[in-house]
């Protein structure tokens, strides 16, 4: 990692503070090292910025399939449901005909029986 720090202007502020010249040298070492550790660069940014939008992009095309996926099967169980309900509602029409039949053949039934007396 490239980190612009000035250590001999370190050097230098800690030898006017009167530091010994292995003092101010080891100390202005320890800064360099701590910074090009620690900190980012714009490079390291932009390439963590590119990672993540690659990441981002990638979630978002499993998102989208797994939406397809589930508007399908819900499609399917919508058209699963509409089937069942035509069956009942024929089952349900089949037998109201045939009690209004039934009802009609008591009907007339009572009719010819209070006819024949």
């Amino acid at each position: 990692m490239v980190t612009a720090i000035d250590t001999l202007r370190i050097y230098e502020r800690l030898r006017v503070a009167e530091l010994s010249d292995r003092a101010a040298k080891e100390i202005a070492e320890v800064f360099r090292e701590f910074i090009e550790d620690r900190l980012a660069t714009k490079k390291d940014v932009e390439f963590a910025k590119s990672e993540l939008k690659a990441e981002i992009a990638k979630s978002k095309t499993e998102l989208e399939l797994k939406m397809v996926s589930i508007r399908s099967e819900l499609e399917l169980k919508i058209e699963s449901t509409k089937t069942e309900i035509a069956k009942s509602k024929a089952e349900t029409l089949k037998w109201i005909l045939f009690l209004l039949w039934v009802g009609q053949l008591f009907a007339m039934f009572a009719m010819f029986k209070a006819f024949i007396k």
